[in-house]
């Protein structure tokens, strides 16, 4: 995540820094034309290759400068990509994400079949907020959204198939359903996804269908997400 977060700032700092080069060379490249008319004001600085080959051919000399300012509009667009035509971005240009992962061993389902048990890998605290009582992850801006999940059923009573749901506000969004063979280990994985429009203060949960079984909560076969893709399309 640092290294992710670094990323995107030396891309900031580089984007300003080339559009303040472009924007001097610019300067720099009227001034030239404008003595060229005029007369010399002054010692003039050396030409480069590209130079003399602009003031021998004004209509180059023309075409490169509004290179170069295509190239300044280019760079200014990138840098309010990054930083000031995104709402959500914080201090930290944090990503629009958040991951949860359990943390222990098998449990009993319980509190009407929702998974509580979970750990905190990477979130965005100005797009989601989870309560950790009840289980759900509440979405705090409107938009679209990548919504995943998986479990695995460590054991089962009386039933010979496992089944979850993905649910939005209580209602169902995604369902994922497992068979267990006669004779086989009682265990296996059920993995879901979805694309979903939220508005904001909608929460979002992981309920199993059955609440007789036990579900592994290793945090690396049971986990829980979501990731902010845009804003909503127009309707």
């Amino acid at each position: 995540m640092k290294r992710h977060i670094l990323k995107r700032k030396v891309g900031v700092f580089v984007a300003i820094k080339e559009a303040k080069v472009v924007k001097e060379q610019m300067v720099l490249l009227k001034t030239r034309k404008r003595e060229r008319k005029q007369g010399p004001l002054g010692p003039m600085a050396p030409l480069d290759l590209q130079d003399l080959q602009d003031h021998r051919d004004p209509q180059g000399f023309q075409e490169f400068l509004g290179f170069q300012e295509q190239r300044l509009w280019d760079h200014l667009a990138l840098l309010a990509l990054l930083v000031l035509k995104d709402p959500l971005a914080s201090k930290d240009l944090l990503p629009a994400v958040v991951h949860l992962q359990g943390q222990g061993s098998a449990i009993q389902v319980k509190n009407g079949g929702v998974l509580n048990d979970w750990s905190r890998i990477t979130m965005n605290p100005k797009v989601f907020k989870l309560h950790p009582r009840s289980g759900e992850l509440e979405v705090l801006v409107d938009g679209t959204y990548f919504i995943y999940s998986q479990v695995e059923v460590y054991y089962i009573n009386f039933t010979d198939f496992a089944s979850y749901e993905v649910v939005v506000d209580e209602k169902p969004f995604l369902q994922c359903t497992r068979s267990i063979e006669t004779g086989k280990t009682n265990y296996n994985t059920c993995y879901t996804a979805g694309v979903c429009l939220l508005k904001a203060r909608q929460k979002i949960a992981v309920k199993m269908v059955h609440a007789d079984i036990s579900i592994n909560m290793s945090k690396h076969t049971t986990f829980f997400g979501a990731i902010r893709l845009g804003e909503a399309p127009a309707s």
